[in-house]
C-alpha cells in the first residue's frame, strides 16, 4: 500500500489567500480574497465572535448556523472573513453519508 502525503494545495484548489478554520465543531477552508455570491456559506465577525453563515445578496441579509437571521442595522458591525470553498468532514463523525 502507498500512501501519498501532498500539501493541501496540490490536492484541492486553493490560493495563498486560504485558510482551514474551525469553529463550532465545523471545519472549513476559506478563501479570504474571494468576493461571496448569493448562497455562500461565509465565516463572519461579529465583533470578535466567529460564526458560519450563509449570505444573501437581494435582500442584504445574513443567516447564520444556528437560524437567526441578520439583517439592516444589524449588519453594520459583521465583517466577512471569507468564503467557503471546501468543508472537511471525518468518516466517522459524517452525519450525512453518501452511501
Amino acid at each position: 500500500m502507498t500512501f501519498l502525503l501532498q500539501p493541501l494545495q496540490h490536492i484541492l484548489s486553493t490560493r495563498e489567500t486560504s485558510s482551514m478554520v474551525e469553529i463550532n465543531g465545523r471545519r472549513c477552508i476559506i478563501d479570504k480574497q474571494r468576493y461571496p455570491v448569493n448562497g455562500d456559506t461565509v465565516l463572519i465577525d461579529m465583533s470578535g465572535m466567529y460564526e458560519w453563515a450563509m449570505i444573501m445578496i437581494h435582500p442584504r441579509r445574513l443567516i447564520t448556523d444556528d437560524g437567526a437571521f441578520l439583517m439592516d442595522d444589524l449588519l453594520e458591525d459583521i465583517a466577512v472573513v471569507g468564503v467557503v470553498t471546501h468543508e472537511i468532514t471525518t468518516m466517522h463523525e459524517d452525519d450525512r453519508p453518501t452511501i
